[in-house]
């Protein structure tokens, strides 16, 4: 932009996304919910496409991250997942979950209590996923560090860890786009 005229208009246009343009996806994880129905989360993006690579055109274009923001209905679980090439960071904006680490698909998994303004950072390579085990709803940003992060996998055996390598192909086909 720097050689160009600046228009403050084409900047917010696209360097600015406004809650009132958004809308709760609840169907961008529905593949995990069918599996188990205590994985129904919504989704909602700002930054990027984020791993699920989702064709959504009303978002900021990301160039080295992806933002977005989840709703975690109570008894909600974001199953363990291993980003293999970017760091992952949740931040809780509202109510109380617990973050599950595992060093990998046969150690034990780890349980940290999250509040309201906390925040953990996973690195590449830790399996990672958080619960909701309150009664009310709870809301995190969802951070991570690259523009199109690698498909996710799940822990080796798991349902999921199956059907990820189903949908791989489908995955790469929208990225593509």
């Amino acid at each position: 932009m720097t050689n160009e005229t600046f228009s403050v208009k084409e900047f917010e246009k696209k360097y600015v996304a406004r809650l009132e343009d958004r809308t709760l996806d609840w169907n961008v994880l529905k593949f995990q919910e069918e599996i188990d129905p205590a994985y129904r989360r919504a989704q909602m993006r700002y930054i990027g496409r984020g791993a699920t690579a989702n064709n959504d055109t009303n978002v900021i274009a990301g160039e080295h991250f992806t933002l977005s923001t989840m709703v975690l209905p109570p008894g909600c679980i974001g199953p363990l997942h291993l980003h293999d090439d970017v760091e992952e960071v949740f931040f809780i904006l509202e109510g109380e979950v617990t973050a599950l680490i595992q060093e990998d698909s046969y150690s034990e998994v780890h349980e940290i209590k999250l509040s309201a303004r906390d925040c953990i950072s996973s690195p590449p390579g830790v399996y990672r996923g958080i619960r909701n085990d309150g009664k009310e709803e709870a809301r995190m940003l969802v951070m991570l560090g690259a523009v199109k992060p690698n498909l996710p996998t799940y822990p080796e055996g798991s349902e999921l860890e199956e059907l990820r390598k189903q949908r791989s192909k489908e995955r790469e086909a929208i990225i593509k786009d």
